[in-house]
């Protein structure tokens, strides 16, 4: 795997999910098998790469496809769903958990997430929508739907989880099958989503105010609940998220044949469209990266923690995309631990993953206890995370062998 394969993969990433946070496909959960994915395009990390690409909460969704299930041709879908649109019905064949409800009411919030069991990211963000299901308690009803039959689900919960404990036991909302894939094409393929897991949040009065990976979704969430959401924001981004999707097609290519001033022309212009976006910041210090202009990049990266200063993912993401990159210099770790201090201090130094990043920046700048201490208290605030764990062991155990 080559270091322009790698700044594919990241930058492939940023392309699909400029607004919203759905990742490119093909996606591959970080530390999971990658078997039940479909083939990996040309240009993206293999299964192996991405151990060291993707960090679970920015694990990229999956197609919307079971690999050994191809999807039958239909009908495209009956209208377009976007944030500001009145989220349609649900249709639910059957419940499988939780206690089942009818419409939308007026006044309560609800998250409407799309899953698979053969879903590996799925499967990794379920303990952190649980997790949010028993903070938020009745002021939020989760529900995750999936076009698979009763069997099946009923055979995943069943299978362990974790150690001494099923699947059954671990998620705490409520789970439904979609009725003939009918809740699927009204949100899903009506929205232009193309992968899982994808979750819509349906505001108090019945409106869809976010769109993305339920990775990200705690930021969004809570200020819908607390009535603090800019609804006007929100559908912009999604719109300026459209519009990085049209042009995504056109930067692969020209990146691919390393056309960087072409591929750079396109981010300003789009620049000029959509105005000061830090994800699209994040895209251009990729590029500018992969072309060799690492101060073009330093000096683009620097604007990127300007704009995104109150915005713990995107620092976060910052932070881990300069801590693995292959190559990096000493005035980009000091980037990365700048970004990484930033987004644990927003987040009050309680996100598994957020710590997990800044531990990985001391380690990466050689301060192993610096990084043996961060990463314990990421562990502590990891709910079960195997690979968080996993890193600290690692870290241990070089600092037994110093």
């Amino acid at each position: 795997m080559s270091k322009t394969q790698i700044l594919m993969g990241r930058l492939c990433t940023l392309l699909a999910a400029v607004a919203i946070g759905v990742g490119c496909e093909p996606g591959v959960e970080r530390n999971q098998p990658a078997a039940s994915n479909p083939e990996l395009e040309a240009g993206t990390p293999d299964s192996a790469d991405l151990a060291e690409v993707d960090k679970e909460q920015m694990v990229p969704a999956t197609p919307l496809v079971d690999a050994e299930k191809p999807p039958q041709p239909s009908e495209p879908p009956a209208a377009t769903l976007g944030i500001g649109d009145p989220a349609p019905a649900l249709a639910i064949a059957e419940w499988s958990m939780g206690k089942p409800f009818g419409k939308f009411e007026n006044g309560q919030v609800y998250v409407v997430e799309f899953w698979a069991t053969w879903c590996g990211p799925c499967r990794t963000s379920m303990p952190h929508i649980s997790q949010l299901q028993e903070n938020y308690g009745e002021k939020v009803h989760f529900v995750g739907i999936t076009r698979e039959d009763a069997p099946t689900v009923e055979n995943f919960l069943a299978r362990e989880q974790s150690e001494g404990k099923t699947w059954e036991q671990v998620i705490k909302y409520r789970l439904a099958l979609d009725e003939g894939g009918k809740t699927n094409d009204a949100y899903m393929r009506a929205a232009n989503q193309n992968g899982i897991p994808t979750a819509f949040i349906v505001g108090k009065d019945g409106i869809v105010e976010w769109i993305g990976h339920p990775m990200s979704i705690d930021e969004p969430l809570e200020e819908i609940v607390q009535g603090d959401w800019d609804r006007d924001a929100a559908i912009a981004a999604f719109r300026a998220n459209q519009k990085m999707a049209e042009s995504r097609a056109k930067l692969n290519t020209l990146l691919r044949g390393q056309k960087w001033d072409e591929a750079l022309a396109i981010l300003e212009e789009l620049e000029l469209q959509l105005g000061e976006n830090p994800s699209l910041l994040m895209t251009k210090t990729n590029l500018l990266t992969m072309a060799g202009r690492n101060e073009e990049a330093s000096a683009v990266r620097d604007r990127v923690l300007e704009v995104a200063w109150d915005n713990a993912m995107l620092l976060n993401q910052v932070a881990w995309e300069s801590a693995i990159a292959p190559e990096k210099s000493e005035a980009q770790l000091a980037q990365a631990l700048k970004a990484a201090q930033r987004a644990s201090e927003l987040t009050q130094h309680a996100d598994g993953s957020i710590l997990d990043t800044l531990a990985r920046v001391f380690y990466e700048q050689g301060d192993l206890d610096q990084a043996i201490e961060w990463q314990r208290k990421a562990v502590e605030y990891a709910n079960g995370q195997a690979a968080i764990q996993k890193t600290l062991d690692k870290y241990l155990s070089e600092k037994e062998g110093q």
